[in-house]
């Protein structure tokens, strides 16, 4: 219901709270591409992915009857695995803990010191993203500025074509699948904006810098993507 009425803005939301938020979005957009409802089936099986799949459901629009079918079968599938692999593995798992009873305050902190370390790594690998993305962004002011002054500009649409469909597209934007099959004379059109619908604009740097190594310049990513520009009320228009 809360994906439903809020949209986008409940699975962004969520997916900043994951410890790779960039990715979260993309990646369920992804599933529901794919898969469409079918996917809940799964989606607990994938980290970070079952948490957000329910909210896309209601931003995608996704009949009640197919949710709850399908996200029944998810959830029993979940619990099922569970289950079995505790059967199947309940020695092993009886004799870990044996093993960690016996260590006393070692085996503890042996846990907390491996659970230390994967976040560690994690936020490594988040910090080595970040610094590859690094660029400087343009605001939505000031590239609805440039747009009334009439300043040479090209704006490329790096997301889905559902996404598209779904929430819109920025007047006069081009959507980057249809550059790449084609950009003869795209890159004397002045500055090059790109935008997407993902946290940090992950999406929208990485374009951007693909966009740089075909010979484009200057090119920005546009900072809070199509959801800042929604939420400074300005126009939009439908895929044709």
């Amino acid at each position: 219901m809360a994906g439903r009425r809020l949209g986008s803005r409940v699975l962004r939301a969520m997916c900043k709270l994951t410890l790779e938020p960039d990715s979260c979005v993309s990646d369920t957009e992804r599933m529901f591409t794919r898969f469409g409802t079918r996917g809940l089936a799964f989606a607990k099986f994938v980290p970070g992915l079952g948490a957000v799949a329910t909210a896309m459901s209601g931003v995608v629009g996704a009949p009640l009857g197919g949710f709850l079918l399908y996200d029944l079968i998810g959830a029993t599938l979940w619990a099922g695995a569970g289950i079995a692999l505790g059967v199947i593995f309940h020695d092993a798992v009886d004799s870990v803990f044996a093993e960690l009873a016996t260590l006393g305050r070692l085996g503890a902190i042996l846990i907390v010191g491996l659970f230390a370390a994967f976040l560690t790594l994690k936020w490594w690998r988040r910090h080595q993203f970040f610094h590859e993305l690094r660029m400087s962004r343009i605001s939505v002011a000031e590239l609805s500025r440039l747009r009334d002054a009439g300043r040479p500009l090209m704006v490329i649409d790096a997301r889905p074509s559902e996404s598209r469909a779904r929430d819109g597209m920025i007047p006069g934007a081009v959507a980057f699948e249809m550059l790449e099959k084609d950009a003869t004379g795209a890159r004397n059109r002045g500055e090059v904006v790109v935008y997407c619908a993902c946290p940090n604009e992950a999406t929208a740097a990485r374009v951007a810098k693909r966009l740089i190594s075909m010979g484009f310049h200057p090119v920005r990513p546009l900072a809070g993507g199509i959801h800042a520009w929604l939420d400074a009320g300005l126009a939009i228009e439908r895929p044709g």
